[in-house]
This record gives structure tokens, sequence and C-alpha cells, in this order.
């Protein structure tokens, strides 16, 4: 799994960077990566850092559409890196308690 997860810190390095604010190294990779063992497949649940994280993107992207805009893209990219359950990606609003603010996809359409 750290084999996985770095690879996914170096791909949102490289291409998933923003013009925004928000930096996908920075600012959203270390929210989601408590994630990466349920998205992947190997926890039954996510964890409460994993919950934590996602509720604090969702409060930022509710907050600004150039925001959503930059965190949906980072996650886009995220998602292209890794071999991702999305069965168990869309249980995380309702595990988590946060409103989804893109689409659980394999390609979200990050312009709404």
């Amino acid at each position: 799994m750290g084999k996985i997860l770095l690879t996914l810190f170096a791909l949102a390095l490289i291409f998933g960077q923003t013009n925004g604010v928000i930096q996908c190294g920075t600012d959203v990779l270390p929210k989601v990566k408590p994630c990466g063992g349920f998205v992947l497949g190997q926890d039954a649940k996510p964890t409460q850092d994993c919950c934590v994280g996602l509720q604090d993107l969702a409060k930022i992207a509710a907050a600004s559409q150039s925001d959503r805009k930059d965190i949906c893209i980072c996650f886009k990219a995220l998602m292209k890196a890794g071999q991702v359950n999305f069965k168990k990606a869309k249980q995380l609003p309702h595990l988590c308690n946060f409103t989804s603010f893109m689409p659980i996809t394999p390609n979200p359409d990050c312009s709404k």
C-alpha cells in the first residue's frame, strides 16, 4: 500500500497541480491519503482521519466554486493513478457524514 500511496503522491505533484490556491500535493493529498486503504478495497471502513479530511475538503469546496473545481481536478488525477473501488468510494459521503461536492466516478466532470 505504501508503494501505491507514493505513486499517488508523485502523480499528484507532477500532474495534479492546479493554477488556483488549492494544490494537490499539499492541500488535497494529505487529507485523502488516510482513505487509501478503504477506497483501494483493503479496509472494511474508512478511518477517522479519512472522514475528517473529506469533511474539511467538502467545507472548502462548498465555499468556493474555484476551489471545488481544483479539488475535483486533484481527485480526478488521483483516481486515474490508482485502482479505486468506486463502489466503496461512493459510500464515503454517507459513512463520513459529508455532502459530496463532485460526482464519484472514474472520470468526473470538474467543470460543474
